[in-house]
């Protein structure tokens, strides 16, 4: 017994496995045909695999792929006697695929739609291949076609987007399978006997939400009779005025209320100035401009969008009169000329006048009052530029001005020469000043320069021995002064041990370095490698010889010799410092 349970319970489920792998294999492959004895069950098997299908996008795919498979079947048993159960099952396989479709991802609705589109076409072509009219099913015949030549038509219509877009799709798909007889309408589409125009559209659908004409604002609290009258949708006007030419003022804009107005409220007013076509502002705004206001368009100052962010474009305007309009804007005692010759048409601070162009010649008609106390009394233009006061140069000689003290009194220091400036300065600055003695005829240096001699200086003149250049550069002429006693002005140059007697001795009157000492003895004698001080320990003329020789022992051996009174006649005998070069008495 047991071994019967488990062969039977193999036995099911492999016919089980078998009978899934059959269904699977004619749903995919559908070799069967509507009217087949067996298409029952192969219909099941498509539709058992189009239920396991998870993916909404799959499974449109596959509803789609059903539908195109029925419309090869209705072109094979078309004229047949299965030609009725073939419309049938095309009808029903279309509905299921545009189910299908309008239940997609959006991201993957629009290729749907375009697929259904496509699918439509070879429907159509499938039904115009129908040589009679199919004897049974003539409802669901009428219906298929209107649908089809509909979905068709409105992909024609959308081609350059390229296939069937999703909201008409959504409609025409929304209208129910509806015969003739319950309908009673005429054949609103091309083959079809369905009048559309009264058909409800269904909860949901694109139809009812109006997609296709948005209802916003006070347009969406409205009901449907308000605007569509006894069911019925073509032919219902979408111009405002059909509506609310009665609310329209006297004098109003004659152009359509969509242009100016929303469906929020009257009062929410957005008028497109170019969208409209407007460029007479004068016809709406003549009773919006003030009084003695500028006669041109409204558009030449303001903008559409506030009266106040006005700007006036004067060139535009051909505005060349400033005073026209400005004349209340110009203060008391004003230049009486035109705004344009110093001001710019952006505001009037910046303003630059041009002399030139103004003519502007005599200075003194509007800058007398800029003049300070004692300033001179000529032109402006003498002295200052048009830019600015502080830039001002005056040119002395083209005014003749040749008495500086007329105006440079107050800027002499005290003790200052009382000559002329121009003597020693320049108009430039007083820092660059050169003095010429010579055109001033200034011979008596101590008169000016007494302070700036040093002390214990010579008391002559300066030009003795300075130029009229610097102090540095001097040169003193001692020939041309008589300066013949050296000490009285070098002692102080004298180094230490240094011969006591006049510098002329030695030195010359260009440098000390080149001194030439007129010496007939040795200086070489007994080593004294130019040490004076052997010789001439007291620093001046004086000499000896006793700083190397003992002069008690000299005496004695010249005594014993019978020469005496040797104490400052060595040179007598000894000239060259030598021994036995002559002799005396």
């Amino acid at each position: 017994m047991r071994r019967f349970l488990i062969f039977a319970v193999l036995t099911v489920l492999v016919l089980g496995i078998l009978a899934s792998a059959s269904g699977l294999a004619l749903a995919a492959a559908g070799p069967l045909r509507p009217g087949s004895l067996f298409f029952s069950i192969q219909n099941y098997a498509e539709q058992t695999r189009a239920r396991l299908t998870r993916s909404p996008t799959a499974r449109a795919l596959y509803y789609l792929e059903l539908a195109d498979r029925r419309t090869r079947d209705l072109v094979a048993l078309g004229g047949g006697k299965h030609e009725s159960a073939a419309i049938t099952s095309l009808s029903k396989a279309l509905d299921q695929a545009s189910e299908a479709v309008m239940a997609s991802p959006p991201e993957d609705a629009d290729v749907l739609y375009s697929h259904l589109g496509d699918l439509a076409q070879r429907i159509e072509s499938a039904l115009l291949s129908l040589t009679n009219s199919p004897e049974g099913n003539q409802d669901v015949f009428a219906a298929l076609q209107a649908k089809v030549s509909t979905l068709v038509k409105l992909a024609g219509d959308s081609e350059a987007s390229q296939g069937l877009s999703r909201p008409t799709a959504a409609y025409v798909l929304s209208l129910p399978m509806i015969s003739s007889q319950s309908s009673g309408g005429s054949a609103g589409i091309e083959g079809s006997t369905i009048d559309p125009r009264i058909v409800a559209f269904l909860p949901g659908s694109a139809g009812a939400r109006h997609a296709f004409s948005p209802l916003t604002g006070q347009h969406a609290s409205l009901d449907c009779s308000a605007c569509h009258a006894n069911g019925r949708y073509a032919g219902t006007p979408s111009q405002c005025e059909a509506c609310h030419a009665v609310e329209t003022p006297a004098n109003h804009f004659s152009g359509d209320c969509a242009a100016c107005h929303t469906s929020v409220s009257w009062s929410d007013v957005h008028f497109d100035h170019t969208l409209a076509g407007t460029k007479d502002c004068q016809s709406c705004h003549l009773r919006d401009k003030p009084d003695n206001h500028f006669t041109g368009q409204c558009s030449q100052c303001h903008s559409t969008s506030t009266w106040q962010n006005a700007v006036f474009n004067h060139q535009a305007a051909g505005a060349t009169d400033c005073l026209d309009c400005h004349v209340k804007d110009k203060p008391a005692n004003h230049f009486s000329g035109q705004c344009s010759q110093c001001h710019n048409t952006s505001n009037w601070r910046n303003a630059i006048f041009n002399h030139k162009a103004a003519g502007a010649t005599d200075c003194q008609t509007c800058h007398s009052k800029d003049k300070p106390a004692n300033h001179f009394s000529g032109q402006c233009s003498q002295c200052h530029n048009t830019s600015s006061w502080q830039e001002g140069t005056f040119n002395h000689q083209a005014v003749g001005a040749t008495d500086c003290l007329d105006c440079h009194t107050k800027d002499k220091p005290a003790n200052h020469s009382s000559g002329q400036c121009s003597q020693c300065h320049n108009t430039s600055d007083w820092s660059d000043a050169t003095f010429d003695h010579q055109a001033a005829g200034a011979t008596d240096c101590l008169s000016c320069h007494n302070k700036d001699r040093p002390d214990n200086h010579p008391s002559g003149q300066c030009s003795q021995c300075h130029n009229t250049s610097n102090w540095r550069d001097a040169t003193f002429n001692h020939q041309a002064a008589g300066a013949t006693d050296c000490q009285s002005c070098h002692s102080s140059d004298r180094p230490a041990n240094h011969f006591s007697g006049q510098c002329s001795q030695c030195h010359n009157t260009s440098s000390w370095n080149d001194a030439s000492l007129s010496h007939s003895f040795p200086m070489n004698h007994a080593n004294a490698n130019g040490d004076c001080s052997k010789c001439h320990p007291s620093g001046g003329a004086d000499w000896t010889c006793y700083t190397c020789h003992d002069q008690q022992k000299m005496e004695q051996k010249h005594s014993e010799e019978g020469i005496s009174n040797i104490s400052t006649r060595c040179v007598d005998c000894h000239p060259n410092g030598r021994e036995g070069e002559g002799g005396g008495d």
